[in-house]
């Protein structure tokens, strides 16, 4: 069942609505200046009245514009506003500051570099003022009031622009994030999939080989293919009911780790490797993405000393150090440097960084030897 979240009321409103309000604005501009003046209410000379009358008359068109035409209302504006300024009328330029301070905002709003122009333009306006009357006081205060209309729309687009830049940075996260998942998934599956697979070719191509002469080792051929076969359909069973519901991973059972080893050591001499284990250091738990790296690591191990090794036994030494586990698998095979086109030993390295580890892979005398070091303590 979903949550109805509704936005604020002002993100509601439409430009429709918002339009209308500026409407009402201006009419409430033109009402309020020309009550007070043609009133009488003001003592303003009759020139001075009339021409602060059709200053802050005139400053009630830009407010219609400034939301579509920001720059057409400024360039309106800006002199309407200095004329009420030089006349000096009261109460027409406190009251003409502000629809002023608004088309301000709306220019500043844009994040235009040329907004600095405006700025320049409403400075020069308020000491062209200044100068003419000599009453600072009535033309600084509303000029006061327009720089910071300026200002806070200055720091909307300022605002406005982190946003972006914001929501930016985060999308891309999500696609790194993605694209992380993504390999972490190929890598899982490769390493099911390619140990699996390389015992089950082996067992069936010997299967194929001996079934006339041999019928018995045909069929121990033929078993060792179905329990490798269900074992790798479990494991992919397992990854896929994690990734549809991460409630399922109790029911489906803990990932392998090193633990786990005596089976892949089984099914590994099912294939035709002999693996002798040597555990040096007291055993310990580790954490659970290096439990799986580890074991991962010297699956991989395993299934090249199947493929490429040629040779019928090999050795797998983990050594647990104070802070790190060692684990080495060598073989004496024919050896030479990895072939071009794999993915096992990317996989390999790139499960030791994830650990902040180190893999090295090579060929030494007499044979192949894969060696990573995953730390295990705080200090990784």
């Amino acid at each position: 069942m979903g949550m109805d979240v509704r936005p604020p009321l002002l993100r509601r409103l439409r430009p429709g609505h918002w339009f209308a309000l500026d409407c009402v604005a201006a009419v409430a501009v033109a009402l309020v200046w020309g009550g007070t003046l043609l009133g009488g209410h003001s003592d303003a000379a009759p020139a001075s009245r009339w021409v602060g009358l059709l200053g802050a008359t005139l400053l009630a068109v830009p407010l219609l514009l400034r939301r579509r035409w920001p720059w057409v209302a400024f360039g309106l504006g800006i002199p309407a506003f200095g004329m009420s300024l030089a006349t000096s009328v009261v109460p027409v330029v406190p009251f003409a500051s502000v629809p002023m301070a608004l088309v301000a905002y709306s220019v500043a709003a844009r994040g235009s570099r040329r907004a600095y122009a405006a700025l320049a333009a409403i400075l020069v306006a308020v000491a062209a003022a200044t100068v003419w009357n000599g009453q600072w006081v009535t033309v600084l205060l509303p000029g006061a009031v327009v720089v910071i209309g300026w200002g806070a729309g200055s720091l909307r687009a300022q605002y406005r622009g982190y946003a972006e830049a914001l929501a930016t940075q985060r999308e891309r996260e999500a696609d790194a994030l993605v694209a992380d998942e993504r390999l972490r998934i190929a890598r899982e599956l490769h390493d099911v999939v390619a140990h699996s697979m390389s015992v089950i070719t082996v067992q069936a191509d010997m299967g194929r080989l001996v079934f006339d002469r041999k019928p018995a080792a045909a069929a121990a051929a033929l078993g060792v293919i179905e329990t490798t076969g269900r074992d790798a359909l479990t494991e992919l069973r397992r990854m896929l009911g994690v990734l549809r519901d991460t409630d399922s991973r109790g029911v489906l059972g803990p990932a392998p780790g090193l633990a786990g080893l005596d089976g892949l050591v089984a099914r590994t001499a099912a294939a035709g490797v002999n693996v002798d284990v040597v555990v040096r250091g007291m055993p310990r738990p580790l954490p659970a993405g290096v439990d799986v790296s580890a074991y991962r690591i010297v699956q991989e191990a395993l299934t090249n000393v199947v493929k490429h090794a040629g040779t019928p036994t090999c050795r797998v030494t983990i050594a647990y150090g104070q802070d790190a586990v060692l684990l080495t698998v060598t073989d004496d095979g024919r050896g030479g440097p990895p072939g071009p086109g794999g993915h096992g030993l990317v996989g390999m390295r790139e499960r030791a960084a994830l650990c902040a580890g180190e893999l090295r892979a090579g060929p030494v005398p007499g044979g192949f030897e894969v060696a990573a070091r995953l730390p295990d303590g705080d200090r990784w």
